[in-house]
């Protein structure tokens, strides 16, 4: 699902002043393509600062042979305020400019609604991490429902060792943990560097922490951030550690004790499963030491339940901050067995 609109040029416009007026507003052009003789030149919009664009702006000029010149826009379904905005901004900039007639998803010359007002930047900083730690899990679940192996495992020889050693499905699964342990890990350093960013403590953080040459110089050139090169700094595998650093900007927040709340009547709680996962990332990183009792269905059910583990976490940081929770993905709901690849 997306929203869109449609402008028709007036016949006299030239393709060459809508690139120019295109690149004007900010687009970046894309790899032009070409389909029955109708030319598409994609072009791409987004804002970083302040954690503005959630997906951006997508534009795409529309040429066709005998033809007036057709301009589309397009924001995804996770847009963010400011992405629509921009596209309405965009929508009226050709029409005062060029003229012609639009249409759009609210109808013909009408432009598009948000739902709600712009969120405050640290509140769309974290819903980006979040968002992406969703993509990431899906990715993983691709990924491991896609695999093929020449022969079936041997449930009958799971009681040795050996053999269970040497079923390609054991290696397969441990070496997706160090991927879902880089998920993690990316989702706790996006989400710290937005709440740091704009935090009253953010002085009283800076002033432990002393940054190498190359980041300051990564941070003179504007390729980084001060909080990003601070992040560096610091280990964000072990969630011991992840929830001390959050709890230097505000110990309310309390992460560990929203990770040690109960789960599924489960005697291992979330945060002793986030910590038995590194755990386990270590041995096979540094030992070469796999986990034999990962199967494929414990791995599903690890992909799950770090869902619900930074799910958790994220509705506990928009509720302590009074912002809304906003999930724009979906795994699907739980399965015991992978599924078959389709042909």
């Amino acid at each position: 699902m997306s929203y869109e609109s449609e402008h028709v040029l007036p016949e006299s416009v030239r393709p060459a002043d809508v690139r120019a007026f295109v690149s004007l507003l900010g687009y970046k052009r894309g790899a032009t393509k070409t389909y029955e003789g109708v030319r598409f030149e994609p072009y791409f919009w987004f804002d970083d600062a302040d954690y503005r664009s959630w997906t951006g702006v997508e534009l795409t000029l529309v040429i066709a042979p005998s033809k007036a010149l057709t301009v589309d826009t397009r924001t995804p379904i996770a847009r963010s305020y400011y992405d629509l905005a921009y596209q309405n901004h965009t929508i009226a900039a050709l029409k005062r400019r060029f003229g012609g007639n639009f249409t759009t998803d609210e109808g013909h010359g009408r432009y598009l609604r948000p739902d709600a007002g712009p969120p405050p930047p640290p509140a769309s900083g974290c819903h980006i991490a979040f968002a992406r730690f969703g993509f990431l899990l899906i990715k993983a679940i691709h990924y491991h429902e896609a695999r093929t192996f020449a022969q079936p495992s041997t449930p009958y020889y799971k009681d040795f060792t050996l053999i269970r050693e040497l079923d390609p499905r054991t290696l397969a699964n441990n070496t997706l943990v160090p991927y879902l342990v880089a998920a993690l890990e990316d989702y706790f350093k996006s989400t710290f560097i937005a709440l740091l960013r704009y935090s009253p403590r953010q002085e009283s953080f800076f002033k432990g922490i002393r940054l190498q040459g190359e980041q300051l110089l990564a941070v003179s050139r504007g390729s980084s951030s001060v909080e990003e090169q601070l992040v560096e700094t610091l280990p964000f595998q072990r969630i011991t550690a992840i929830c001390r650093h959050f709890d230097a900007i505000d110990p309310r927040l309390d992460l560990a004790g929203t990770l040690r709340k109960p789960y599924r009547k489960r005697r291992l709680s979330l945060f002793d499963l986030l910590e038995k996962l590194v755990v386990t990332r270590h041995n096979l990183i540094h030992k070469a030491v796999v986990d034999l009792q990962l199967t494929d269905t414990r791995v599903l059910d690890l992909i799950y339940d770090l869902d619900a583990a930074i799910t958790r976490v994220y509705r506990r940081i928009t509720t302590y901050h009074h912002w809304h929770f906003e999930r724009t993905w979906f795994l699907g709901r739980r399965r015991k067995e992978p599924r078959a690849p389709t042909p």
